[in-house]
């Protein structure tokens, strides 16, 4: 992606502002040029040719100049401020909704802190850059250009060597700046990591308490920090290596052109206001071209937040979004055909994995950790596309559904819940915002949260905390079933949906979701067997391929398969009423 495009394309709402801002700023500069015209009309025509009677005139624009000083200053301070804060609005909306369109390989290989620091601290240096910095750039390269053809005016052979001054600045910027921003590039990394490490072990609070791991965290914490200090400091001294040698410069060249001025001085080329108004221009010019160097270094800054939000806005979004077919319904038939897929080059997840589902059909997905029962989830919702073969859902390639349409048919309750920081009513209803209070509450009941809501002193509209902190875990498992129920999905997906919940709780979850699966397709994927005997159709799976299906009693009569030996191993674990009840659903 091409910056400069980009950046066109969000400062263009602003025109207005940036017009104005522009204009305060080219009004401050031209100010800023009446101080040495006034000195040498003083010098020369004044003092030199006994021309008093103009003195009051001279000194009252000279005094007006730092009242327009002031008032341009006023109006650009101002203006900046609002189209700063509109500006850093605009790109960080941008990056949200981007980051909300990546595909799931990105968000799945990189993490939270690196995004958050892309969001906070790269889209604060990027509104430094488009506003202040980048006007006041332009400015000063015009006030350069208005003030190089005045001082060839008033001297030609002082302003060659004004011109060698600002050529060793360019030698100056050429030498150091490539090395300033491989330096802040690499703070931005450490500073990325940083971030990461506190956010996690943040959100990991709990976990370090309860293995008395507070000192190590801190430092590992402190180790982080220090790595991050000392390339900051690099960072510090390349660049007031780089501010100090362009003090040099300044100097040096000032110091020269004094010299010189006063030789052609006594040369009669020059008047002694000439050389005065002229050494006011040089300071004038030699001091912006010094504050390059100062604003090289928040340039850099600029430049280096600028690569790392463009690394993150061409990373690749999610499916593509094109509009699709959006059909009154979804019966929910799903056909997996001839599906092979891999995450990885040379690592297979399916292959040539083939599955019929009717609608309204439960199915449980049951094998090993790593066989594709996930894979065929993540195929289901699009998170990822296959490479070859179909997914067909009521007879259609998933790709020809309008995806965000198609994805609001389907719900999910995943292995490990995720709890908004809301309320227990927003909570339910985040797959549906338009459900009436009613509708949250019967999806409560459903999913047996009646004495949660009981329980907390705002019932259904008690704030739950970061990560659902007020809940224990199998309550945060019936609030995610509850959101499903409310959905009203036409496939729903159980990804060990009980596997929190105790023995009373998941007597209760599984009459309620026995009602919710009569309507619907659902897939259940289940490591404890017991939850998954009444499912219409039961899949084996091992290496990405199917090796046994059938129903529960279908399958406990093959006496050398695969879910009949899991089966036994998971009653015998239970005792004896476990083994005496396997037995005689083998019998049946």
């Amino acid at each position: 992606m091409q910056y400069w495009p980009y950046i066109r394309n969000i400062l263009r709402p602003h025109r207005k502002r940036l017009g104005i801002a522009f204009g305060a700023m080219l009004g401050i500069t031209l100010v800023d040029l009446g101080s040495p015209l006034v000195v040498a009309i003083l010098i020369d025509t004044i003092v030199g040719q006994n021309r008093y009677e103009l003195l009051p005139a001279l000194m009252l624009f000279f005094l007006a100049l730092p009242f327009l000083a002031a008032f341009f200053s006023f109006v650009n301070e101002y203006v900046m401020t609002l189209l700063g804060e509109r500006v850093i609005f605009d790109i960080r909306l941008d990056l949200y909704r981007h980051i909300q369109r990546l595909h799931c390989r990105y968000m799945h290989s990189t993490t939270t802190g690196k995004l958050m620091e892309r969001l906070r601290g790269d889209v604060q240096q990027l509104r430094m850059l488009m506003t202040n910095q980048l006007l006041s750039l332009i400015v000063q390269v015009a006030t350069g250009l208005l003030m190089v053809f005045v001082m060839f005016y008033l001297s030609a052979k002082l302003t060659v060597f004004v011109l060698l001054g600002i050529g060793l600045y360019y030698v100056n910027y050429r030498w150091l700046v490539p090395r300033i921003r491989r330096i802040h590039r690499r703070f931005r990394r450490k500073l990325e990591r940083l971030s990461g490490l506190a956010q996690e072990r943040l959100s990991g609070t709990i976990v370090v308490k309860t293995f008395g791991r507070e000192r190590s965290e801190t430092r590992e914490f402190v180790k982080k920090n220090f790595a991050a200090e000392r390339v900051f400091y690099r960072f510090m001294y390349a660049n007031a290596l780089y501010s100090n040698l362009a003090g040099i410069i300044t100097w040096s060249t000032y110091a020269v052109v004094m010299v010189l001025g006063v030789l052609l001085v006594l040369r009669g080329e020059i008047t002694y206001g000439i050389v005065a108004a002229f050494l006011s221009f040089a300071m004038r010019l030699l001091k912006p071209a010094a504050m390059l160097a100062e604003l090289s270094n928040q340039l850099q800054q600029g430049q280096v937040a600028m690569d790392r939000i463009f690394e993150l806005m061409e990373a690749p979004p999610d499916v593509i979004l094109q509009k699709g077919l959006k059909p009154e319904t979804l019966r929910g038939a799903v056909e997996f055909r001839n599906v092979n897929f891999q995450y990885e080059p040379d690592k297979p997840v399916l292959r040539n994995y083939n599955l019929t589902i009717r609608p309204g059909s439960s199915v449980a997905l049951v094998g090993q950790t790593g066989c594709g029962k996930s894979t065929l989830v993540n195929l289901l919702y699009r998170y990822y596309d296959v490479e070859d073969g179909q997914v067909l859902v009521d007879g259609r390639n998933v790709r020809e559904y309008d995806v965000r349409w198609y994805r609001r048919r389907l719900a999910m309750v995943p292995q490990e819940p995720i709890i908004l920081d809301a309320t227990i009513a927003e909570n339910i209803a985040y797959g549906r915002p338009g459900a009436s209070r009613e509708e949250i509450l019967q999806a409560a009941r459903m999913a047996e949260l009646g004495e949660v809501i009981d329980r907390l002193d705002d019932g259904v509209e008690s704030l739950l905390g970061e990560r659902g902190v007020k809940l224990s875990v199998g309550e945060k498992q019936r609030l995610c079933i509850a959101r499903a129920i409310l959905a009203d999905p036409a496939i729903l997906i159980l990804d060990e949906a009980t596997s929190s919940l105790d023995t009373h709780s998941e007597a209760m979850i599984q009459l309620a979701m026995k009602r919710v699966l009569a309507k619907r397709t659902s897939f259940i994927v289940a490591h404890r067997l017991s939850t998954i005997v009444n499912a219409d159709l039961i899949v084996v799976m091992d290496e990405g391929r199917v090796i046994e299906s059938g129903n529960h009693a279908q399958l406990m009569r093959n006496p050398e398969g695969r879910y009949r030996g899991l089966y036994l191993t998971q009653t015998e674990q239970v005792g004896q009423p476990g083994r005496q009840r396997a037995r005689e659903e083998v019998v049946v």
